[in-house]
């Protein structure tokens, strides 16, 4: 998340589906910060959200990227991570890294929650192609045992978890709240 953006409308669409998917339990949120925030910074951003930070710590390049998620793998509540670009499947070290989440990250953390639901913003998609390479995403996660959904628009988001049926009931409740079209939503085998 980089604060430039902050209050920008893909925060608004965060806050609706934190708070839609508020109805199955407690929501934390894990900003992947890339630069500096104070804590006034923080606590804007949190009451933007309408949920708690997990964490304040900056992710860069030399991060150790295993600790930085820990707290995220041992996250008690449902999780939404916020990294700047999005979720990329396969790991690098280059020097625009931090603004991604990766593929084995993610199955780690999901894995290590397997009662709770995760979130994740993702604008890492050629524009024109979401659902194209959403489902490919999703493909990866369903191989992974991961049951998963996609909102596509021009903030993308991607739902999982271990439990298939929460995952659909959470995206029936987004659907019931939102009154979104299905064809907003890509779905994996294990939704389907």
């Amino acid at each position: 998340m980089k604060l430039k953006y902050f209050g920008d409308s893909y925060d608004i669409v965060k806050r609706s589906l934190l708070r839609w998917l508020g109805a199955y339990g407690a929501w934390v949120a894990h900003p992947m910060f890339t630069e500096h925030v104070s804590s006034d910074q923080a606590a804007a951003f949190s009451l933007l959200l309408g949920v708690p930070l997990l964490s304040l710590d900056i992710i860069k390049a030399e991060t150790d990227r295993e600790s930085y998620f820990a707290r995220a793998r041992r996250c008690p509540d449902h999780l939404f991570l916020d990294p700047d670009t999005g979720l990329r499947l396969t790991a690098n070290r280059a020097k625009n890294a931090p603004s991604y989440l990766f593929g084995s990250e993610i199955i780690s953390i999901v894995r290590e929650r397997p009662t709770l639901l995760t979130l994740v913003f993702d604008q890492s998609l050629p524009r024109g192609r979401e659902p194209e390479q959403l489902a490919g995403k999703l493909a990866f996660l369903y191989n992974q045992g991961i049951a998963s959904i996609a909102y596509v628009s021009h903030a993308c988001f991607i739902l999982m978890g271990t439990n298939k049926e929460l995952v659909k009931k959470a995206l029936e409740l987004i659907q019931c709240e939102s009154g979104l079209p299905t064809s907003r939503f890509v779905m994996n085998k294990t939704i389907t």
